[in-house]
């Protein structure tokens, strides 16, 4: 390749930065790599602030805690071969809980594949069962230059949803030598100083939902909402809310809003007088199996469900009658339901609500009576946290007891739940840090360890985090599902209860981090009460994970006894 093409290469790829920075991107997150140069140095060279993190699947996760942090799309840059397969699960977690990236994959040129060439493997399309948009630009040398904002802006406006939902838009580069060659005059952006491409949404013609049932409840998962929308919903209404701890609403002291949905609808007094007429669902579906089988068998019964967002069957794919109606944003089906004047049915609503103020004080009386318990433990730091804070949660145990015990929580609480998995949970954390936010990320062992190259990379001096680990020797959640009760106890612990073989607070000691060990819930409350400065740990030292599942069901018990 001539030099003039090289510069024509670079050149290319500082559009496509200047042009995220025309529309509004903050950051931008690099793994280091040789193939990925001119990606790479215009990043550095952009107004986009700049991480660079060594492995690429935590590097992933650290760009998706970037985005949901900021609601913005956040570009990552990989070099080409194996790194770009590292990113699968974070792409995978962002498409399904529709979290916007931007994937830049350097590719080697097409003339060096199917050769033996190093770091060489089919990219093209390696996402598009997961991507909102994909495209393979094998040479952008030879691309017309009017094309590059076009194609910047483009990736901007898909992964933040234009043609549907918010996921993962995927160029892939083939870039030639040599590398670092200095770019040259980029092609002029709009005068104003904006995005080349805008999408602008128009207010919908139908300014309420009509056909609603005053007897009805709002089922609020996780989802894409401002402060904003979800104080004016929970404001405007006495409609029962039952809040996913994801959903915001929790933060506002609100009497239409439910936390202890799964201990209510236990309950099988409480199952029959609380059965609505219609059920509304915005945002993610809710953790609870209990509340998930709740709401099918209230639709058995004649209960009507209704979607309203931007999902359709493809995210609540029930086997029951469900209507769906489509609007363009989470933030819009908010306020298409806040501003609805159908009169709420207000005896009913007061049955929801002394449900959950039975359920509260019990979950109070419980957890005073026993603080050192996993439930404990999460109750207490979810009613700690301050509203300027954030709180990840791991998929597994550690979000379901967050929605089943954890109460009002002012903080902003984020996790992982489209694919559910356990991987990146501390790198979504530190990316969430990185945008300026003191953050509390609160795991299990097994997803502590499942992440720990996130420590490698750390967090910068000025940012604050704070790892708390639920330490109970093992996959915790296994031990609740029929495998505990029909596998041997050996062949349990081998393949599903899978006891770390490695100290946890000294792996956190070998990455140089500040560790503290608690043992109860005074020795807990006193380590929380001191400010997080920097990256520090907490390892909670908790009863053995067998114990934990007659603690659950213990508080399932005296909830229902109290609910009757």
């Amino acid at each position: 390749m001539s030099v003039a093409s090289a510069e024509i290469q670079a050149t290319f790829c500082a559009t496509l930065f200047d042009e995220f920075a025309r529309s509004g991107l903050r950051h931008v997150v690099v793994c280091p790599g040789s193939r990925s140069t001119p990606l790479a140095l215009a990043a550095a060279s952009s107004d986009l602030a700049l991480h660079v993190r060594l492995d690429e699947r935590s590097a992933g996760f650290f760009a998706l805690g970037l985005a949901r942090a900021t609601g913005q799309a956040v570009p990552i840059v990989v070099t080409s071969g194996t790194a770009v397969a590292e990113l699968s699960a974070a792409v995978i977690e962002a498409s399904l809980d529709r979290v916007p990236l931007i994937v830049l994959s350097a590719d080697r040129p097409i003339e060096l594949h199917q050769r033996g060439s190093a770091q060489t493997i089919t990219q093209a399309g390696c996402f598009d069962r997961h991507a909102v948009f994909s495209i393979d630009v094998q040479a952008p040398a030879a691309m017309d230059a009017t094309q590059w904002r076009p194609l910047a802006s483009r990736l901007v406006l898909e992964s933040s949803g234009v043609s549907g939902t918010r996921g993962v838009a995927h160029v892939n580069l083939g870039l030639v030598e040599p590398l670092a060659t200095p770019a040259g005059i980029m092609p002029e952006g709009r005068r104003d100083g904006g995005a080349w491409l805008r999408a602008t949404p128009l207010g919908p013609e139908r300014r309420t939902l009509q056909d609603l049932a005053a007897r009805r409840i709002l089922i609020l998962g996780g989802g894409a909402f401002d402060d904003a929308a979800i104080a004016s919903l929970v404001s405007s209404t006495t409609m029962p809310i039952l809040a996913d701890p994801r959903s915001g609403a929790r933060r506002f002291g609100a009497a239409s809003v439910i936390c202890a949905a799964d201990a209510i609808v236990r309950s099988p007094r409480s199952r029959r007088e609380l059965q609505p007429d219609q059920i509304l669902i915005v945002g993610g579906p809710p953790a609870s199996k209990e509340l998930s089988l709740w709401i099918e068998a209230c639709a058995q019964d004649g209960t009507s469900l209704i979607t309203v967002g931007p999902d359709g069957p493809s995210r609540f794919p029930w086997a029951v009658s469900v209507e769906h109606r489509k609007v363009a944003t989470l933030n819009h089906a908010v306020a298409l339901i806040s501003g609805d004047p159908t009169p709420v049915d207000e005896a009913f609503s007061h049955l929801w609500q002394e449900a959950e103020r039975i359920v509260q004080g019990a979950l109070h009386d419980i957890c005073q009576e026993d603080s050192w318990s996993e439930p404990a433990v999460v109750r207490a730091l979810s009613q700690h946290l301050g509203d300027d804070e954030v709180l990840v949660a791991s998929s597994s145990m550690p979000i379901r007891d967050l929605e089943w015990f954890g109460g009002p929580c002012q903080a902003l609480v984020a996790s992982n739940r489209g694919a559910n998995g356990i991987d990146g949970v501390v790198s979504t954390a530190f990316g969430m840090a990185a945008a300026g936010k003191s953050v509390t990320c609160l795991v299990g062992d097994l997803a502590f360890l499942y992440d720990v190259s996130a420590l490698i990379d750390g967090i910068t001096h000025e940012q604050r985090a704070r790892i708390v680990v639920l330490d109970n020797r093992g996959g915790g959640i296994f031990s609740f599902l029929p495998q505990r009760r029909s596998v041997g106890h050996e062949t349990f612990e081998q393949l599903f209860g899978t006891p770390p073989q490695v100290d946890i607070a000294r792996v956190a000691q070998g990455f140089g981090l500040s560790v503290t060990e608690v043992t109860s819930g005074d020795s807990f409350a006193h380590a929380l009460a001191k400010p997080i400065e920097g990256l520090e740990v907490l390892v909670c030292r908790l009863p053995d994970r067998d114990h934990n599942v007659i603690v659950h069901d213990e508080i399932h018990r005296r909830i229902i006894e109290r609910l009757g």
